[in-house]
């Protein structure tokens, strides 16, 4: 009787600390949450094109004209009903938090210079190596499965695998089972007689094949990189929204033949998608996230961003330049590849432009070199190489789950360690070498 009596004890008692623990977690996460609504990080994309979310950064309530206060007040109250988020005062947890990041960024201490041996060389290298995968783990399993931050405004509804434990084949043929598809004027509704022609009659890049691809970051760890010259020796050079060369060519390039833009960046004044010719002579694809598994006609009526009317008129000025439009649903299961090899719950918005272009291009490519992509030893907090603006988060994510997919990408990287984190890119080869 009283070995029941004490094992009953025993079991009320754990059950009891386990309740408080996770009860500790969840005033952590909401803490850590509350802090990063409060800062500039988590709303800046409209600024930076980063995070694609659907808010206005606070800058635009000072900055913007008067006479579109009634629409400001609009969004922010349309923002708070979506959103709403108590700030409790004073209510820090008690215990060290243990989630915060000792990752070091604008240091040059992990980086290789003329005068180091090359076992002082391999042991920077090595450091920093064990540190940067560090800290994207700690991120892609603290911050993107945050159970208060993981919103859902796509509705996305998964319940299949996570965690799949594959060899580096496997996973690399994985992702050739995709199919990133773009919109063609033969499926409904851009079959219509008034959209047809604005839309063309074969897919990106059919039974196209190159050698060697590039796929250059916005990162400002290019920043003194010097490898314009390296970038520009491959066949296809993918850019993003409205990165330039122009003044940068000795640190990354100045040949671009491949663009991706988001479509806040098609759909805005401030881009100038109509006017400027960083997007004219060129193949370009852009995306706009759908709702989960949402009907094409449903999304063509309403998309996240209104790019079509800028789309259809880029389209009618510019016949050289060779435009298409990603299916969005190609973007979600892109979404659901990666987040059946993640053990953690993504958060439930759509890959970055970036993890997007690798799908791409590994179809078409021999081999495909990340450049920043993988931060380098020379990884900075500034956002872009083309501006001065601090964010970390550029780096390792706020919105897209941007520090799993750079752990995906490194396991797939065939380059070593001293080209990943010294020079500034991996290589994957692509699924015409494996698959």
């Amino acid at each position: 009787m009283r070995a029941l009596a004490v094992s009953i004890w025993v079991f009320i008692n754990l059950l009891f600390f386990g309740m408080c623990g996770y009860m500790y977690l969840l005033w952590s996460q909401y803490w850590i949450y509350t802090q990063t609504e409060d800062s500039t990080t988590a709303y800046n994309y409209d600024q930076q094109i980063y995070y694609y979310n659907r808010g206005y950064p606070p800058s635009y309530f000072n900055d913007t004209p008067k006479s579109n206060a009634s629409d400001r007040r609009k969004r922010a109250q349309h923002a708070t009903k979506e959103n709403p988020v108590t700030i409790i005062r004073n209510s820090k947890p008690r215990f060290p938090n243990l989630q915060e990041s000792e990752f070091q960024m604008d240091t040059r201490k992990f980086q290789c210079f003329q005068n180091d041996s090359t076992t002082e060389c391999d042991e920077k290298t090595f450091e920093f190596k064990t540190q940067l995968l560090k800290e994207l783990r700690r991120v892609s399993l603290m911050d993107e499965s945050n159970i208060l931050k993981n919103k859902n405004p796509y509705n996305v509804h998964y319940n299949g695998s996570k965690g799949v434990d594959k060899n580096v084949k496997e996973m690399l043929c994985s992702l050739r089972s995709i199919n990133l598809k773009t919109i063609t004027r033969n499926e409904y509704p851009f079959s219509n007689e008034t959209v047809k022609e604005y839309f063309p009659k074969k897919g990106l890049f059919q039974n196209k094949t190159f050698k060697s691809c590039a796929i250059v970051a916005s990162a400002g760890s290019l920043k003194g990189s010097s490898l314009g010259q390296m970038i520009d020796s491959h066949e296809v050079v993918l850019r993003f929204n409205h990165a330039p060369t122009e003044h940068y060519e000795t640190d990354v390039g100045e040949k671009t033949t491949f663009r991706i833009l988001n479509s806040q960046v098609v759909s805005k004044p401030k881009f100038k998608f109509l006017q400027s010719k960083i997007y004219r002579n060129i193949t370009i694809l852009v995306w706009d996230p759908s709702r989960y598994m949402e009907p094409l006609d449903d999304w063509f009526k309403k998309p996240d961003f209104n790019l079509f009317p800028n789309y259809f008129e880029h389209r009618r000025g510019d016949r050289r330049t060779k435009t298409y439009v990603l299916n969005p649903i190609s973007l979600w299961d892109l979404w659901v590849s990666l987040q059946t090899y993640t053990i953690n719950q993504l958060p439930r918005n759509p890959p970055s432009s970036g993890f997007l272009g690798l799908a791409v291009l590994l179809h078409h490519c021999d081999y495909v070199d990340m450049f920043e992509y993988i931060p380098s030893a020379r990884v900075t907090k500034i956002c872009h190489y083309y501006d001065e603006e601090d964010n970390p988060a550029c780096t390792f994510g706020v919105w897209h789950p941007l520090a799993s997919e750079k752990l995906f990408a490194y396991s797939l990287n065939i380059a070593s360690d001293n080209t990943v984190f010294q020079t500034g890119y991996i290589r994957i080869p692509g699924f015409s070498q494996y698959c």
